[in-house]
């Protein structure tokens, strides 16, 4: 049964009303009664889900201290070249860098000798 039909029929004083609320609550008793369920009941479920794989956590055995060993021999290739590549790139700018403090100073360095042998030549004028 349902709660709101124990409250129409037990608790709600139906003779003291007029006629016309007492129609209207006749007629609302009958939609209750024809009204069929239209829902399932929530039931639990007999096993726990499976957790989505996104979220179940990667294991690395770690067999030196501070050492990550394992892996699979392609993931092994690919973090000596990453390593490999970012050496190289070090490298690269590091050398870069010399040939730009190289030409600065050469620059500067001709430019200081300009400048010198301009004041020797005002000196004899």
């Amino acid at each position: 049964m349902h709660p709101v039909r124990i409250l129409l029929t037990q608790h709600v004083p139906v003779n003291e009303y007029p006629e016309q609320m007492q129609e209207w609550y006749h007629s609302a008793l009958k939609e209750l009664e024809n009204k069929t369920k239209h829902y399932t009941p929530l039931i639990c479920e007999k096993k726990k889900p499976v957790p989505l794989k996104q979220y179940t956590p990667k294991i690395v055995k770690v067999l030196e201290f501070g050492r990550k060993q394992g892996g699979s021999k392609k993931e092994q290739e690919r973090k000596r070249l990453i390593h490999k590549h970012k050496r190289e790139f070090k490298g690269a700018v590091h050398s870069a860098r010399k040939r730009k403090v190289k030409e600065l100073l050469s620059s500067l360095a001709t430019q200081e000798g300009e400048w010198k042998t301009m004041k020797r030549k005002k000196r004899k004028h």
